[in-house]
């Protein structure tokens, strides 16, 4: 009887597990990505996209070569794209971006410039 008890308990832990797994999000995009956006007015832009993931939902912050931290303002994600919503000199920029493999992402921003990213490892 307790064997059978055991079986019972260890199942229906099993069972939590799995359902617990399957509610949280896939943390993918958390991390530093490094940024490259191509043909800007300005040239090429490269910046580092860093994510984290507080209470639930992905926030973090534009780093730029020069100049403070931006920011991020809000995140829409979805299973396997973002897109990532700040403010940098006046403007409402929004990146939007889908995964590749485990370690590159692309996209654009504003729907006019090409992006890609990779995720940095160190």
């Amino acid at each position: 009887m307790r064997k059978v008890f055991f079986l019972f308990v260890s199942l229906v832990l099993l069972q939590i597990s799995y359902v617990d797994a399957a509610q949280n999000p896939s943390d993918y995009f958390v991390g530093d990505w490094e940024v490259v956006v191509s043909g800007t007015p300005s040239g090429d832009a490269k910046m580092v996209l860093h994510l984290e993931r507080v209470d639930g939902k992905l926030t973090g912050e534009m780093r730029a070569e020069q100049g403070d931290p931006t920011k991020i303002n809000s995140v829409d994600e979805k299973e396997s794209s973002i897109v990532v919503y700040y403010n940098t000199m006046g403007y409402d920029i929004n990146l939007s971006f889908e995964k590749v493999d485990d370690n590159n992402i692309k996209g654009s921003m504003m729907g006019m410039f090409d992006a890609k990213g990779v995720r940095k490892t160190e």
